[in-house]
């Protein structure tokens, strides 16, 4: 994954192409073959001494290694580095990305996620920005299984851990969160960080069952 997708955005996005004239496209020529020269000259090790300094400066203030940046960038980042298409700014900008990414997968919010929104596959999260939505930053923890906070209460009937037993209300956590010896109520509100809403036809089909039993 390189910078830019870590950073969200646009690879495609380097600038309109423009109609060159044909002095234009010489001078075009021109740079670029000055660019397979300058490369010939580098010293890899300056260069690596060099991209180290920078990320130092990046990391800056954070719980984070510039190792662990350096190892996060793709060889074609490193080359934008060269070419001075990325600024420190951008590799301060990774960092925290990166210190970021690395608390939520742990199940930490980040502190400018302030709002209660719901995502379509992850069910209630905190978010930047209130509201319904397709898809979130949550969703990574969700395909890696890991656990996600909850701004409010879940009940297990919505759930697609949750495994009924025999009885028509009570039933256990197939991901082994703390229950009674009896087991989960259905309709009980509770926190938890396993929580994942269950698909809507087969939510549709137990709170028609839940109707018929009562």
């Amino acid at each position: 994954m390189s910078w830019r997708q870590i950073l969200g955005l646009d690879i495609s996005a380097e600038g309109p192409f423009t109609h060159n004239s044909q002095n234009t496209q010489k001078a075009e020529n021109r740079r670029y073959c000055a660019d397979i020269a300058d490369f010939a000259r580098r010293d890899p090790e300056q260069d690596d001494s060099r991209l180290l300094e920078d990320l130092a400066e990046a990391c800056k203030g954070l719980d984070l290694q510039p190792s662990e940046v350096k190892a996060a960038l793709a060889p074609e980042d490193i080359t934008d580095w060269l070419k001075g298409r990325v600024t420190t700014e951008t590799l301060t900008a990774l960092a925290r990305s990166l210190v970021q990414r690395r608390d939520m997968d742990q199940g930490k919010r980040p502190d400018h996620y302030t709002e209660r929104a719901s995502c379509e596959h992850c069910g209630p999260v905190w978010l930047w920005t209130p509201g319904e939505v397709l898809g979130c930053p949550w969703c990574w923890n969700r395909v890696a299984d890991k656990p996600i906070p909850r701004p409010c209460a879940v009940r297990c009937s919505d759930c697609r851990h949750f495994t009924r037993t025999a009885h028509p209300h009570i039933g256990h956590c197939s991901k082994g969160m703390p229950e009674p010896v009896c087991g989960l109520w259905d309709m009980d509100s509770r926190y938890c960080d396993r929580y994942l809403p269950s698909d809507p036809g087969l939510r549709g089909k137990r709170e028609a069952s839940n109707k018929v039993s009562k």
